[in-house]
């Protein structure tokens, strides 16, 4: 007989246990309202809200949330006296100098530049030549370890040469894709290597 009466009362702790439980909001709602037909007591117009001062006891919420890594006060710190914010990867020739690069497929022609870097950024300006017409040209692009990244802009065209390029040892070789104001599209090949 005292046996059953235990299991009786375990039972009866365990069901009020949950029931309790169930009104534990785990993320941090404080002000939890009941379901309608349970919320209006004394008049249709009144509604009641109830709040669960067992929601955050110790006050741990606020520090439960994720960090936000880019504006701890550590990364400020960080970057505040920074003057170049980017990944830099150091590289492994200087392309600063005079350039001539060779363009094959679609209309071909014939690249001067005179080139300046720093760091990964390259930029610099010179001359195209196609069928028999020479116009001027911008450049501008980086590197990424041993590639470069150019944007040569033909200026009185509106043409962009948009080059991948190797390189090794004062030579650049690769692929170009280029764009021209009517819509037009064509790729190739390019070559080329520093110039005296």
């Amino acid at each position: 007989m005292f046996a059953k009466m235990l299991v009786a009362w375990a039972a009866l702790v365990m069901v009020l246990t949950v029931q309790s439980q169930a009104q534990y909001d785990p993320l941090g709602n404080d002000i939890f309202t009941l379901p309608d037909d349970m919320r209006r007591t004394s008049s249709l117009d009144t509604l009641k809200l109830y709040s669960n001062s067992n929601v955050d006891p110790l006050g741990l919420y606020p520090l439960m949330r994720p960090l936000d890594p880019e504006h701890t006060a550590e990364f400020l710190d960080k970057i505040r006296g920074l003057k170049y914010i980017a990944p830099f990867v150091p590289v492994q020739e200087d392309l600063r100098g005079n350039w001539k690069l060779n363009l094959l497929g679609g209309t071909p022609g014939k690249v001067e530049l005179q080139l300046v870097q720093n760091r990964d950024a390259v930029f610099g300006r010179g001359t195209v030549s196609l069928t028999g017409s020479t116009n001027a040209l911008s450049a501008s692009g980086q590197t990424v370890k041993d590639v470069l990244y150019l944007d040569l802009v033909n200026t009185q065209e509106l043409t962009l040469y948009r080059c991948t390029l190797t390189v090794n040892q004062g030579r650049l070789s690769g692929s170009f894709n280029a764009f021209d104001a009517q819509g037009r599209v064509w790729s190739g090949t390019a070559q080329g290597n520093r110039s005296a």
